[in-house]
């Protein structure tokens, strides 16, 4: 029996631990689960690709699914939960923009400084706003 190792590329030393993961699971994967994931995802982040296709396919590959193995589950659960966490991370940034640039008038660098966040993402949900205000 040939051993079985797995040589991820040198990852930046502050990655998040969830992002880790997710790299480690997916490369768990057995080749052909890799490269339907793949496939998957190129075929979907076309751009002009119909929403409504990609639920149908999306429905139809639930329906049709076999025995995954455990990689390609656990893999699943993580990105659910990686999509969750930016989901709630997102929120969050948009209620904190709405109140200290909205409401308290306070400047991009304020709440940049205040919250340690980089100017540059402070300022494209203050653009949403201003947008959506006129």
């Amino acid at each position: 029996m040939e051993p079985n190792y797995i040589q991820l590329p040198p990852l930046p030393s502050d990655m998040p631990t969830d992002l880790i993961e997710i790299i480690w699971g997916f490369a768990r994967m057995e080749e052909p689960e890799r490269k339907k994931f793949l496939d998957f995802m190129r075929e979907n982040m076309k751009p002009g690709v119909d929403n409504g296709k990609r639920e149908e396919l999306l429905r139809m590959m639930e329906k049709s699914r076999g025995e995954a193995s455990p990689y390609v589950e656990e893999f699943h659960s993580l990105m659910r939960d990686l999509i969750g966490t930016l989901v709630a991370q997102a929120c969050e940034m948009a209620a904190l923009v709405l109140q200290y640039y909205c409401v308290d008038e306070k400047s991009i660098k304020e709440i940049s400084e205040k919250f340690d966040l980089p100017e540059d993402t402070v300022e494209l949900m203050t653009q949403y706003y201003e947008r959506k205000m006129k």
